[in-house]
């Protein structure tokens, strides 16, 4: 049976996050930007992803009136970023998912 000590010690309180390695570093970054990071993707791009998606008709041939759910807008935006400026797909997302663990406080193993 465990002691209570070494219970203790691997406790966790429900409000701090722990670390995922599941989730690193694709949806770290994902929900990096749709939460704190919300302002890192510049204007221009945020509203030339926003025209395109809403220019492309639906199924039914006529025109959106609502938006696709945000992490998934946050990822076009973030690859119509990376091809305008070319950075390397696989660091961005590490440096992206490294700044939300930060931000909230997750340490990673």
């Amino acid at each position: 049976m465990q002691k209570v000590t070494e219970a203790l010690a691997a406790w966790v309180p429900p409000t701090v996050p722990t670390y995922d390695p599941r989730m690193y570093p694709h949806q770290y970054a994902i929900n990096f930007l749709t939460g704190t990071g919300r302002t890192v993707i510049p204007q221009e791009i945020r509203y030339l992803v926003d025209r395109a998606v809403m220019a492309k008709p639906n199924t039914k041939g006529q025109q959106r009136k609502r938006k696709h759910p945000e992490q998934f807008m946050a990822r076009l935006m973030l690859n119509a970023w990376l091809e305008e400026t070319g950075e390397d797909k696989d660091a961005v997302y590490r440096a992206l998912a490294d700044k939300y663990l930060v931000a909230h406080g997750i340490a990673r193993p």
